[in-house]
């Protein structure tokens, strides 16, 4: 295999031993440029060797083309050519080791340095994007939230009930005896006592029946003492000149006498009444209504009330409690002590009535129908604002307290769990609280375990807020100091301990 033209122009002009050539042209031809490739040194010989090889598969990439694969040569050929014309000395093989362990030394710290450089690109990319994310998001502010302080209130069995104000004593003024009002003798409206007079009827027929039966007293009291002295002569004569018929008769003229005047003084007794039921007093003290008949209006005891008297003070009230409610308290009522209940009254205007009622008497029967049985308890109505016939609320409680937190039904949320609350404490973070709910009256509710008196919950706001998370409790400025859930419960009829 004949070698590339490099090596026969290496040939042809033949170097010194400083790899100088004398015959090599000065024009910088072909032979000049090999000459510099190899001049003084081991590594000139192996870049040769590497240049020709290059150029050598060039050629036979060529030649292979057209030439059978048979004669086609390979590059173990070249390389074998390569090595028998260059062959490579000692110091040679040792320069080319050296060069390829630097290499390898330095190659291992260089990659190092670069995954280095690069994951430090990476880092301070990702960091800087990250700070401004963090920089574009809002910073977080705690919401603003309305707290509320828990507060205990009496509880006990306390119910409120629709009552009905009766007099304990009334009074309807009816004639007794036919006639026309003579004289009307009071103002309406006004209170009356027990005795005080109040009509006079026109009394003249009857003052003349009290005459009539005078007489027919008289008569009788005469014809009495005719047969008692015919009695008494008769007994007195010989018996053999009175027959026993005329002394019986005479007997029977007596006892008739004496059922005569008995019958005319029973007359006489009934048209004396009749003469003072012209006269129409105040049955009982207390307050008279309006007169429906006045002076000359002829009246009888068919004819409709005249008037009505009620009293006042005291007064009771009746109401329907329910069999469960009364059951509860029977064993205070068996003690004996005359009172179970604890009742306050509100008017029907909203006001609290001043003085506390007391037990008065239960019905004997319980109604079948709706399971109660009537209440009456007595109160003083010495102002009179308790009416009768009106219509009043009744907030009854047993005597037995039930003291128990109460809070806010707006503040008490609900999940599959059961209620909950948002309760702040002194770090004001929003902690989550389960609890139980008992029960209701007005705008509170009840809380039998999960909360204690003096903490604070969450009322208003709690769409904006999350469990753990700080908040900023605020207690509404316009909102009294005893404005607290106790004092609703106090306002709502119920005896309320702070």
């Amino acid at each position: 295999m004949s070698l590339p033209n490099e090596e026969k122009e290496f040939e042809t002009y033949p170097r010194d031993e400083n790899g100088e050539s004398e015959n090599a042209p000065e024009g910088g031809g072909e032979g000049d440029s090999w000459v510099a490739f190899f001049k003084g040194t081991p590594e000139s010989v192996g870049n040769f060797r590497a240049a020709a090889a290059e150029a050598y598969q060039r050629d036979e990439s060529v030649e292979s083309e057209n030439a059978p694969e048979s004669e086609a040569g390979s590059e173990e050929d070249f390389q074998a050519d390569v090595d028998e014309t260059y062959p490579q000395d000692e110091s040679e093989a040792a320069t080319e080791s050296v060069r390829k362990e630097n290499v390898r030394k330095l190659w291992i710290p260089a990659a190092a340095i670069l995954l280095a450089v690069f994951l430090g690109y990476l880092y301070l990319a990702g960091g800087g994007e990250s700070a401004a994310r963090a920089q574009n998001q809002p910073q977080f502010v705690p919401p603003t939230v309305i707290v509320h302080r828990v507060g205990n209130a009496d509880l006990a069995a306390g119910s409120e009930y629709i009552g009905k104000v009766e007099s304990i004593q009334a009074a309807s003024l009816r004639p007794q005896v036919a006639g026309e009002i003579a004289k009307v003798h009071f103002k309406e409206g006004s209170f009356v006592e027990a005795g005080d007079l109040l009509f006079t009827l026109d009394n003249k027929q009857y003052l003349a029946a009290v005459e009539l039966r005078r007489a027919d007293l008289a008569r009788a009291e005469a014809s009495l003492e005719r047969a008692s002295k015919y009695y008494d002569r008769l007994n007195a004569a010989d018996k053999r000149s009175v027959s026993a018929t005329d002394l019986d008769v005479a007997a029977n003229d007596v006892l008739l006498g004496k059922a005569g005047v008995a019958q005319a003084k029973a007359a006489l007794k009934l048209a004396q009444i009749d003469l003072e039921n012209t006269k129409i007093a105040a049955p009982i003290s207390g307050q008279i209504g309006k007169a429906e008949f006045t002076k000359g209006n002829y009246v009888s005891p068919s004819s409709p009330p005249l008037a009505d008297i009620v009293q006042l003070d005291p007064i009771r009230v009746a109401f329907a409690l329910s069999d469960i409610d009364y059951l509860r308290q029977l064993n205070a009522l068996k003690s004996g002590d005359g009172s179970i209940y604890k009742s306050t009254l509100r008017l029907p205007d909203g006001t609290v009535y001043p003085f506390g009622g007391e037990r008065d008497f239960e019905d004997n029967t319980m109604d079948s129908r709706t399971g109660t049985i009537v209440i009456r308890l007595r109160f003083e109505n010495d102002r009179g604002l308790l009416v009768p016939g009106s219509m009043v609320r009744v907030a009854v409680k047993p005597i037995q307290s039930h003291v128990s937190p109460v809070i806010p039904q707006e503040a008490i949320l609900a999940d599959q769990e059961g209620d909950y609350v948002y309760v702040v404490g002194g770090d004001k973070i929003a902690t989550l609280r389960r609890i139980k709910s008992g029960s209701e009256f007005g705008s509170m509710r009840e809380v039998v375990f999960g909360l204690q008196a003096d903490e604070d919950i969450i009322m208003q706001g709690l769409q904006s807020i999350r469990p753990n998370l700080p908040v900023n409790p605020v207690v509404p400025r316009n909102r009294a100091e005893d404005d607290s859930p106790a004092a609703r419960a106090r306002e709502s009829g119920y005896d309320v301990r702070p």
